[in-house]
Protein backbone atom coordinates (compact mmCIF):
# COMPACT_ATOMS: atom_id res chain seq x y z
CA UNK A 1 0.00 0.00 0.00
CA UNK A 2 1.36 3.37 -1.02
CA UNK A 3 1.46 6.53 1.05
CA UNK A 4 -1.26 8.24 -1.02
CA UNK A 5 -3.95 5.55 -1.21
CA UNK A 6 -7.48 6.96 -1.02
CA UNK A 7 -6.25 10.45 -1.99
CA UNK A 8 -7.66 12.72 -4.68
CA UNK A 9 -4.77 14.45 -6.43
CA UNK A 10 -4.88 17.03 -9.23
CA UNK A 11 -1.87 17.85 -11.41
CA UNK A 12 -1.68 21.06 -13.43
CA UNK A 13 0.95 20.80 -16.17
CA UNK A 14 1.62 17.39 -17.72
CA UNK A 15 5.06 18.00 -19.12
CA UNK A 16 7.96 15.74 -18.19
CA UNK A 17 7.78 16.32 -14.42
CA UNK A 18 3.99 16.39 -13.99
CA UNK A 19 3.56 13.36 -16.23
CA UNK A 20 6.14 11.26 -14.37
CA UNK A 21 4.86 12.25 -10.92
CA UNK A 22 1.37 11.11 -11.87
CA UNK A 23 2.65 7.87 -13.34
CA UNK A 24 4.69 6.96 -10.24
CA UNK A 25 1.86 7.85 -7.86
CA UNK A 26 -0.50 5.54 -9.75
CA UNK A 27 2.10 2.75 -9.88
CA UNK A 28 2.72 2.92 -6.12
CA UNK A 29 -0.88 3.33 -4.91
CA UNK A 30 -3.67 0.84 -5.58
CA UNK A 31 -6.55 3.17 -4.80
CA UNK A 32 -5.73 6.71 -5.90
CA UNK A 33 -7.45 9.28 -8.08
CA UNK A 34 -5.03 11.39 -10.13
CA UNK A 35 -6.72 13.88 -12.41
CA UNK A 36 -4.69 16.11 -14.67
CA UNK A 37 -4.92 19.16 -16.90
CA UNK A 38 -2.56 20.73 -19.40
CA UNK A 39 -3.21 23.77 -21.54
CA UNK A 40 -1.94 21.65 -24.45
CA UNK A 41 -4.74 19.15 -25.03
CA UNK A 42 -2.39 16.61 -26.61
CA UNK A 43 -0.34 16.29 -23.39
CA UNK A 44 -3.47 15.59 -21.34
CA UNK A 45 -4.59 12.95 -23.81
CA UNK A 46 -1.19 11.23 -23.85
CA UNK A 47 -1.03 11.25 -20.03
CA UNK A 48 -4.49 9.69 -19.83
CA UNK A 49 -3.74 7.00 -22.41
CA UNK A 50 -0.37 6.23 -20.74
CA UNK A 51 -1.91 5.80 -17.27
CA UNK A 52 -0.09 8.86 -15.91
CA UNK A 53 -3.49 10.21 -14.78
CA UNK A 54 -6.78 8.47 -14.09
CA UNK A 55 -8.97 11.31 -15.35
CA UNK A 56 -8.48 14.11 -17.86
CA UNK A 57 -9.68 17.47 -16.53
CA UNK A 58 -11.41 19.95 -18.83
CA UNK A 59 -10.10 23.06 -17.07
CA UNK A 60 -8.23 24.26 -13.96
CA UNK A 61 -11.44 24.30 -11.91
CA UNK A 62 -12.90 21.00 -13.16
CA UNK A 63 -13.62 18.70 -10.16
CA UNK A 64 -11.23 20.73 -7.96
CA UNK A 65 -13.68 20.84 -5.02
CA UNK A 66 -12.82 17.28 -3.92
CA UNK A 67 -9.06 17.62 -4.35
CA UNK A 68 -6.84 16.71 -1.39
CA UNK A 69 -3.51 17.70 -2.97
CA UNK A 70 -2.95 20.03 -5.90
CA UNK A 71 0.42 19.75 -7.71
CA UNK A 72 1.29 22.70 -9.95
CA UNK A 73 3.98 22.06 -12.57
CA UNK A 74 3.41 24.88 -15.05
CA UNK A 75 5.46 27.90 -16.16
CA UNK A 76 5.59 30.33 -13.24
CA UNK A 77 3.89 33.11 -15.19
CA UNK A 78 0.80 30.91 -15.67
CA UNK A 79 0.33 30.42 -11.95
CA UNK A 80 -1.17 33.83 -11.17
CA UNK A 81 -4.05 33.11 -13.55
CA UNK A 82 -4.46 29.64 -11.98
CA UNK A 83 -4.70 31.08 -8.48
CA UNK A 84 -7.23 33.67 -9.68
CA UNK A 85 -9.36 30.88 -11.19
CA UNK A 86 -9.23 28.84 -7.98
CA UNK A 87 -9.99 31.72 -5.62
CA UNK A 88 -13.38 31.15 -3.97
CA UNK A 89 -13.68 27.65 -5.48
CA UNK A 90 -10.91 25.51 -4.03
CA UNK A 91 -11.45 24.04 -0.56
CA UNK A 92 -9.25 25.53 2.14
CA UNK A 93 -8.43 21.93 3.11
CA UNK A 94 -6.67 21.38 -0.24
CA UNK A 95 -2.90 21.63 0.14
CA UNK A 96 -0.73 22.76 -2.75
CA UNK A 97 2.70 21.61 -3.98
CA UNK A 98 4.34 24.16 -6.25
CA UNK A 99 6.98 22.79 -8.65
CA UNK A 100 7.36 25.97 -10.71
CA UNK A 101 10.75 27.58 -11.28
CA UNK A 102 10.44 30.91 -9.44
CA UNK A 103 9.38 30.50 -5.82
CA UNK A 104 9.25 34.10 -4.56
CA UNK A 105 6.53 35.03 -7.03
CA UNK A 106 4.43 31.98 -6.10
CA UNK A 107 4.81 32.74 -2.38
CA UNK A 108 3.43 36.26 -2.82
CA UNK A 109 0.64 35.34 -5.25
CA UNK A 110 -0.60 32.43 -3.15
CA UNK A 111 -0.62 34.58 -0.01
CA UNK A 112 -2.70 37.25 -1.75
CA UNK A 113 -5.10 35.04 -3.73
CA UNK A 114 -5.32 31.79 -1.69
CA UNK A 115 -4.52 32.86 1.87
CA UNK A 116 -6.47 29.99 3.46
CA UNK A 117 -4.62 27.22 1.59
CA UNK A 118 -1.34 25.75 2.78
CA UNK A 119 1.28 25.71 0.03
CA UNK A 120 4.92 24.69 -0.21
CA UNK A 121 7.57 24.82 -2.91
CA UNK A 122 9.29 21.70 -4.23
CA UNK A 123 12.16 21.50 -6.70
CA UNK A 124 13.48 18.16 -8.03
CA UNK A 125 17.25 18.10 -8.65
CA UNK A 126 16.89 15.47 -11.35
CA UNK A 127 20.25 13.88 -12.23
CA UNK A 128 19.07 10.94 -14.34
CA UNK A 129 16.11 9.84 -16.45
CA UNK A 130 13.81 8.92 -13.56
CA UNK A 131 11.72 11.03 -11.19
CA UNK A 132 12.76 8.56 -8.48
CA UNK A 133 15.89 8.67 -6.29
CA UNK A 134 16.56 12.41 -6.60
CA UNK A 135 17.16 15.18 -4.09
CA UNK A 136 14.17 17.50 -3.65
CA UNK A 137 14.51 21.09 -2.54
CA UNK A 138 11.82 22.10 -0.06
CA UNK A 139 11.01 25.82 0.10
CA UNK A 140 8.73 27.35 2.73
CA UNK A 141 6.28 30.11 1.74
CA UNK A 142 4.35 32.73 3.71
CA UNK A 143 1.42 30.34 4.10
CA UNK A 144 3.42 27.15 4.65
CA UNK A 145 2.39 25.28 7.79
CA UNK A 146 3.07 21.91 9.42
CA UNK A 147 0.37 19.99 7.53
CA UNK A 148 1.68 20.77 4.04
CA UNK A 149 5.30 20.39 5.19
CA UNK A 150 4.63 16.89 6.54
CA UNK A 151 2.74 15.92 3.39
CA UNK A 152 5.60 17.21 1.21
CA UNK A 153 8.07 15.08 3.15
CA UNK A 154 5.80 12.06 2.65
CA UNK A 155 5.58 12.84 -1.07
CA UNK A 156 9.38 12.96 -1.44
CA UNK A 157 9.61 9.61 0.40
CA UNK A 158 7.09 8.22 -2.11
CA UNK A 159 9.39 9.44 -4.88
CA UNK A 160 12.25 7.65 -3.06
CA UNK A 161 14.08 10.96 -2.71
CA UNK A 162 15.84 13.06 -0.09
CA UNK A 163 14.50 16.39 1.24
CA UNK A 164 16.83 19.41 1.31
CA UNK A 165 15.52 22.56 2.98
CA UNK A 166 16.36 25.61 0.86
CA UNK A 167 15.97 29.33 1.47
CA UNK A 168 13.54 30.86 -1.03
CA UNK A 169 16.00 33.45 -2.36
CA UNK A 170 18.82 30.90 -2.60
CA UNK A 171 16.50 28.68 -4.64
CA UNK A 172 15.58 31.42 -7.10
CA UNK A 173 19.22 32.47 -7.43
CA UNK A 174 20.22 28.87 -8.19
CA UNK A 175 17.48 28.53 -10.81
CA UNK A 176 18.44 31.86 -12.36
CA UNK A 177 22.02 30.67 -12.80
CA UNK A 178 21.52 27.03 -13.82
CA UNK A 179 18.25 27.17 -15.77
CA UNK A 180 17.70 30.66 -17.10
CA UNK A 181 21.23 31.97 -17.70
CA UNK A 182 22.04 29.13 -20.16
CA UNK A 183 18.86 30.02 -22.09
CA UNK A 184 19.88 33.69 -22.23
CA UNK A 185 23.48 32.96 -23.23
CA UNK A 186 22.44 30.43 -25.88
CA UNK A 187 19.94 32.91 -27.26
CA UNK A 188 22.62 35.63 -27.48
CA UNK A 189 25.13 33.30 -29.13
CA UNK A 190 22.53 32.24 -31.66
CA UNK A 191 21.62 35.84 -32.41
CA UNK A 192 25.32 36.72 -32.84
CA UNK A 193 25.84 33.94 -35.34
CA UNK A 194 22.63 34.77 -37.19
CA UNK A 195 23.85 38.30 -37.83
CA UNK A 196 26.74 36.88 -39.86
CA UNK A 197 25.60 35.98 -43.37
CA UNK A 198 28.24 33.27 -43.79
CA UNK A 199 26.93 31.40 -40.74
CA UNK A 200 23.62 30.84 -42.47
CA UNK A 201 25.51 28.66 -44.93
CA UNK A 202 27.63 27.05 -42.23
CA UNK A 203 24.51 25.84 -40.39
CA UNK A 204 23.68 23.65 -43.37
CA UNK A 205 26.87 21.66 -42.90
CA UNK A 206 27.78 22.03 -39.24
CA UNK A 207 24.46 21.36 -37.51
CA UNK A 208 26.29 18.78 -35.42
CA UNK A 209 26.48 17.70 -31.79
CA UNK A 210 28.50 20.77 -30.78
CA UNK A 211 25.81 23.09 -32.12
CA UNK A 212 23.07 21.05 -30.46
CA UNK A 213 24.98 21.11 -27.17
CA UNK A 214 25.45 24.88 -26.97
CA UNK A 215 21.85 25.54 -28.06
CA UNK A 216 20.16 22.71 -26.11
CA UNK A 217 18.72 25.02 -23.44
CA UNK A 218 16.64 26.66 -26.18
CA UNK A 219 14.76 23.37 -26.59
CA UNK A 220 12.54 24.66 -23.77
CA UNK A 221 9.16 26.03 -24.70
CA UNK A 222 9.37 29.81 -25.37
CA UNK A 223 6.68 30.34 -22.72
CA UNK A 224 8.87 28.64 -20.11
CA UNK A 225 11.90 30.71 -21.18
CA UNK A 226 9.97 33.99 -20.96
CA UNK A 227 8.39 32.94 -17.67
CA UNK A 228 11.78 32.10 -16.15
CA UNK A 229 13.09 35.53 -17.13
CA UNK A 230 10.09 37.69 -16.25
CA UNK A 231 9.44 36.22 -12.78
CA UNK A 232 13.06 36.26 -11.63
CA UNK A 233 14.54 39.29 -13.36
CA UNK A 234 16.20 40.92 -10.33
CA UNK A 235 18.40 37.90 -9.54
CA UNK A 236 19.04 37.35 -13.23
CA UNK A 237 20.29 40.89 -13.49
CA UNK A 238 22.80 40.24 -10.70
CA UNK A 239 24.11 37.10 -12.46
CA UNK A 240 24.35 38.95 -15.77
CA UNK A 241 26.44 41.71 -14.12
CA UNK A 242 28.77 39.09 -12.61
CA UNK A 243 29.03 37.29 -15.94
CA UNK A 244 29.90 40.48 -17.80
CA UNK A 245 32.58 41.17 -15.18
CA UNK A 246 34.11 37.74 -15.81
CA UNK A 247 33.99 38.28 -19.58
CA UNK A 248 35.80 41.62 -19.17
CA UNK A 249 38.55 39.86 -17.17
CA UNK A 250 38.95 37.29 -19.92
CA UNK A 251 38.91 40.02 -22.56
CA UNK A 252 41.87 41.73 -20.87
CA UNK A 253 43.81 38.47 -20.71
CA UNK A 254 43.25 37.97 -24.43
CA UNK A 255 44.11 41.56 -25.32
CA UNK A 256 47.39 41.29 -23.43
CA UNK A 257 48.06 37.78 -24.75
CA UNK A 258 48.61 36.47 -21.20
CA UNK A 259 48.84 32.82 -22.19
CA UNK A 260 49.89 31.52 -18.79
CA UNK A 261 46.99 33.27 -17.03
CA UNK A 262 44.57 31.93 -19.63
CA UNK A 263 45.98 28.42 -19.17
CA UNK A 264 45.64 28.73 -15.39
CA UNK A 265 42.03 29.86 -15.80
CA UNK A 266 41.18 26.96 -18.10
CA UNK A 267 42.86 24.46 -15.80
CA UNK A 268 41.15 25.86 -12.68
CA UNK A 269 37.66 25.82 -14.16
CA UNK A 270 38.21 22.27 -15.42
CA UNK A 271 39.28 21.17 -11.94
CA UNK A 272 36.46 23.10 -10.24
CA UNK A 273 33.83 21.38 -12.38
CA UNK A 274 35.35 17.99 -11.66
CA UNK A 275 35.28 18.73 -7.92
CA UNK A 276 31.66 19.87 -8.01
CA UNK A 277 30.52 16.78 -9.91
CA UNK A 278 32.22 14.69 -7.21
CA UNK A 279 30.54 16.64 -4.36
CA UNK A 280 33.74 18.48 -3.41
CA UNK A 281 33.64 22.17 -2.53
CA UNK A 282 36.02 23.83 -5.06
CA UNK A 283 36.70 26.72 -2.66
CA UNK A 284 38.30 24.40 -0.07
CA UNK A 285 42.04 23.87 -0.38
CA UNK A 286 42.79 20.46 1.11
CA UNK A 287 46.54 20.89 0.72
CA UNK A 288 46.80 17.93 -1.62
CA UNK A 289 45.82 17.11 -5.15
CA UNK A 290 42.48 15.33 -4.83
CA UNK A 291 41.84 15.25 -8.57
CA UNK A 292 43.55 12.31 -10.30
CA UNK A 293 45.96 13.37 -13.01
CA UNK A 294 45.70 12.01 -16.54
CA UNK A 295 48.62 9.68 -15.92
CA UNK A 296 47.02 8.40 -12.72
CA UNK A 297 43.80 7.70 -14.59
CA UNK A 298 45.67 5.66 -17.21
CA UNK A 299 47.68 3.70 -14.65
CA UNK A 300 44.61 2.99 -12.52
CA UNK A 301 43.11 1.08 -15.43
CA UNK A 302 45.88 -1.48 -15.01
CA UNK A 303 47.13 -1.42 -11.42
CA UNK A 304 44.42 0.27 -9.34
CA UNK A 305 43.97 3.85 -8.20
CA UNK A 306 46.08 3.70 -4.99
CA UNK A 307 49.06 2.15 -6.70
CA UNK A 308 48.72 4.58 -9.60
CA UNK A 309 48.94 7.53 -7.24
CA UNK A 310 52.06 6.05 -5.59
CA UNK A 311 53.84 5.55 -8.90
CA UNK A 312 53.00 8.99 -10.28
CA UNK A 313 54.06 10.72 -7.07
CA UNK A 314 57.38 8.91 -7.01
CA UNK A 315 58.73 11.07 -9.81
CA UNK A 316 58.30 14.57 -11.18
CA UNK A 317 55.89 14.96 -14.09
CA UNK A 318 57.15 17.09 -16.96
CA UNK A 319 54.93 20.05 -17.71
CA UNK A 320 54.76 22.52 -20.57
CA UNK A 321 55.18 26.28 -20.17
CA UNK A 322 51.48 26.65 -19.31
CA UNK A 323 51.59 24.19 -16.43
CA UNK A 324 49.80 21.32 -18.18
CA UNK A 325 51.25 17.81 -18.01
CA UNK A 326 53.03 16.83 -21.19
CA UNK A 327 51.20 14.12 -23.06
CA UNK A 328 54.32 12.61 -24.62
Amino acid sequence: MGKFDNKNISIYGLGNIGYNIGKKLIEKNNNINVQGFDITKEKSTIANESNAITKEMKSYIDSIEDCDILIISTPTSSTYEIFESLSGIISNKTIIFDICSSKRAISEWSYDLLPDNEIIGLYPFINHDSILNNNWGLVSYRNTKDNVTNMANTFVQEMEGLVINIDITEHDSFVALTETMPMILSSNLLNLSNSNSSWKEVYKYFNNDDFKLFSSSLDNDPIKIFSSISTNNDLLLEWIKLYISELVKLQKLLENNLEKDIADLVNKTWEDRLKITNNIDPSIDTGENIIPSSSENMLSLFIGSRAARFFTKSKEIDKDKYGFEKRI
